[in-house]
Formats: C-alpha cells, sequence, structure tokens
C-alpha cells in the first residue's frame, strides 16, 4: 500500500470511529434575566400621571429570550389601555397614548398603573410569571389585578389553558373543595344557597389566572371574578405533587 492510500484508509478508519461527526450540538444555555425598571410621569399642571413597572427582562443567550420578552411586553402595554387594545410599536409608545387619555379626561384625581412582574416559578422545561397590577383612574377605590404567563420552555410558545390542564373534572372537585373551605361555606349548603357568589351554571368554575409559584399551583380569582368586591380576591394554592396527572408538572 503506497503512502497516499495509507493516508486515505487511516482518514477513513478516524472518520468511522468519530472523529469526522459533526460536533454534537451545544447543551442549551440556561434561561437567565433581570429585573428592569420602567418610570415615567406626566403632568399637566397640578394633575399628574404615573407609570411604574418593574419586570424580568431576558437575557438574549436562550434561543426564547426574545419571543418570552415580547410577550412580557405586550402584557405591560395591555395595562395601559381602556377596553380596546391597539398594536403599539413600543412600551414607550402605549405609556404616552395612555398620558393623552389622561390628559383628554380631565380627571381631577391623579391617575397611577403600578405592576410589580416576577419569574414564579422556572424548571428547564417550564416558566412562570406572577404580574401585579394596581391601577388608580378615578373612581372610588384602586383596580388590583393578578395575572400568569406560563411558557413551555422546549418550545418557547406561551401555554394555553388546555396545555396546562389535563383533567379538569378532577381539579374542580379539588377546587369546590378548597374553595368552600377558604370561604367557611356549611358541608350542607349549595354555593348556590350561599348566595354570596357569581357561580357559571350555578356550579364553581376555574380562574382566568392560573399558573406556578414556587412548588405550588396556584387559582387566583381576582376581584370580581366570583364574588363582589368588598370579599376581596380568592386564592387557592395547591402542593404540585398532589396534582400530578391533573395539571402539567415537570
Amino acid at each position: 500500500m503506497n503512502n497516499a492510500s495509507l493516508a486515505t484508509y487511516v482518514f477513513f478508519l478516524i472518520c468511522v470511529f468519530g472523529a469526522c461527526n459533526p460536533p454534537a450540538s451545544q447543551e442549551t444555555p440556561a434561561l437567565k434575566y433581570e429585573i428592569a425598571l420602567y418610570n415615567k410621569e406626566n403632568c399637566f399642571g397640578e394633575r399628574c400621571a404615573k407609570v411604574s413597572f418593574s419586570y424580568p427582562n431576558f437575557i438574549n443567550s436562550h434561543p426564547y429570550s426574545s419571543q418570552i420578552n415580547a410577550h412580557v411586553e405586550e402584557q405591560l402595554k395591555m395595562y395601559l389601555q381602556f377596553g380596546v387594545f391597539d398594536d403599539y410599536e413600543s412600551l414607550d409608545a402605549a405609556v404616552e397614548d395612555y398620558f393623552q387619555v389622561f390628559q383628554d379626561q380631565k380627571d381631577e384625581s391623579l391617575w397611577s398603573v403600578e405592576v410589580d412582574g416576577e419569574v414564579s416559578y422556572m424548571t428547564e422545561n417550564l416558566l412562570s410569571l406572577e404580574f401585579k397590577n394596581t391601577s388608580i383612574t378615578g373612581g372610588n377605590h384602586p383596580n388590583e389585578h393578578l395575572l400568569f404567563l406560563n411558557f413551555d420552555l422546549n418550545q418557547g410558545n406561551l401555554l394555553v389553558r388546555e396545555e396546562i390542564i389535563f383533567d379538569k373534572d378532577q381539579l374542580l372537585s379539588k377546587v369546590n373543595s378548597a374553595f368552600r373551605t377558604y370561604h367557611n361555606i356549611d358541608e350542607n349548603k349549595s354555593l348556590m344557597e350561599d348566595g354570596r357568589f357569581f357561580l357559571e351554571e350555578e356550579e364553581i368554575f376555574l380562574p382566568f389566572s392560573i399558573g406556578y409559584r414556587k412548588e405550588n399551583f396556584v387559582l387566583y380569582y381576582n376581584h370580581y371574578e366570583i364574588s363582589p368586591y368588598d370579599m376581596g380576591p380568592t386564592e387557592l394554592i395547591f402542593p404540585l405533587e398532589d396534582l400530578q396527572g391533573i395539571v402539567l408538572v415537570k
């Protein structure tokens, strides 16, 4: 075997045993974030409106950071709007429009929007963000609202309810029991007979805001969702280990 043939043969053996295989794909970097602060105030004479946001901003080393940040920004924009939601190019544009609405209202009260967003749960596969919003736009009391955004970190998509809840009937059974305990409802009285709650077809229902906090699954009924304002919100908390097969746990 001449030198050229020998070199070709050695090269072939090296490739067979893996040296010529393409390099293994690098491990996906961990999702990291920092807390961003956004504060603006605009006054018209003695009348002032203020916007104050604190929220997680995800660092671009993760492949889905930009997608998650875009969802966070859209959520912040929604807190600045009234009924009809516009597709603003930026958060600054939404804030300026909020100030313009305040100016046009000629309202003597001071307006403010405060949002505190945080990472309430994160694994390699699942991310839950919790937003607490307090808004003052006149009226007898502030408007308070809590919301979760839940993400599949394998795909980068925002999870809808049907992707989180596997067995709605079992979950509703647990919710019904926890709800009755929370509000101290007599076991011999139906929720309809109690008379304090806004029900769907006379039955308990799942709230709009569901998500993960630490090692728990949280169902949060905001003001007016299932009871009058003076009763406050209802927060039901279940350990994730008790919901295996009922909700998404990973």
